[in-house]
């Protein structure tokens, strides 16, 4: 359902719904992105932010539950029936939400990217210890030629990714954000956190199917970093585009 706000005497009566909200049910005020201006020629200047207290009458927050990762984080669904702010809580200008979200993204995008290699991290220093400790044929895991390949593999990704999404935070820290680096950092230190996860899930056999080892766990929080901030599918077009333009396919 579609989150309108009407402008009515000095006032914003919001209805609709918002899915997946983060910390939902505890916050104390939420940024809302709202359809204030449907009329609008350009589908980009439709939207607006509007700041709404979590007090507020007609407002509910719902957790959603049975995650398949990141239980630790707090999920909702949000519901708006009538919710009354001033006008005083438009964030920025009306219309202009769109392009404050496209801004918001680029500096919590490389938070997702140092989140996603610090998870391939771990799940890689789980999976040394266990190929070191663990024998096989009696020998250390770590000894055989398709162990190693795997290891050099994902060392090798994880490096990768980090640096990327380091330039693409520098770039950030100097007033220059680049949206194209931004989103190819996004998906390849998700699509690396997700590899790697597997990857070591594969090398420790049944235990890392077992929820009493860690690398269960890596498992499942791993694939949201390809999902939330922006889907790897929408990393990908901001990235084509940036490249390419808007230029038609051929036909």
């Amino acid at each position: 359902m579609i989150t309108r706000a009407v402008s009515v005497e000095g006032e914003y009566v919001i209805n609709g719904t918002k899915s997946f909200t983060t910390n939902g049910t505890t916050a104390h005020f939420i940024q809302v992105l709202c359809l204030t201006n449907p009329e609008a020629k350009l589908r980009h200047q439709r939207h607006s932010v509007i700041t709404i207290e979590t007090d507020r009458g007609g407002f509910e927050a719902t957790p959603l539950k049975n995650k398949l990762g990141i239980r630790a984080s707090e999920t909702a669904e949000l519901t708006f029936s009538d919710v009354l702010v001033p006008r005083e809580n438009l964030v920025g200008k009306e219309g202009n939400g769109f392009h404050q979200f496209m801004v918001f993204f680029d500096h919590t995008r490389p938070h997702i990217c140092a989140q996603a290699v610090g998870l391939a991290q771990g799940a890689m220093e789980k999976a040394l210890k266990h190929v070191v400790a663990r024998r096989q044929f009696g020998k250390p895991l770590a000894s055989f030629q398709a162990t190693r390949f795997k290891i050099a593999e994902m060392a090798t990704r994880i490096e990768a990714a980090r640096n990327l999404y380091y330039k693409a935070a520098w770039m950030l820290d100097q007033g220059k954000p680049d949206s194209k680096l931004i989103s190819m950092a996004k998906w390849y230190s998700g699509e690396v956190a997700v590899r790697v996860a597997d990857e070591v899930l594969q090398l420790h056999g049944g235990y890392g199917y077992m929820g009493d080892y860690d690398v269960e766990r890596f498992y499942r929080d791993a694939k949201i970093l390809e999902i939330y901030e922006g889907t790897k599918e929408i990393e990908k077009l901001i990235i084509a585009r940036s490249i390419l333009g808007k230029a038609s396919s051929p036909s």
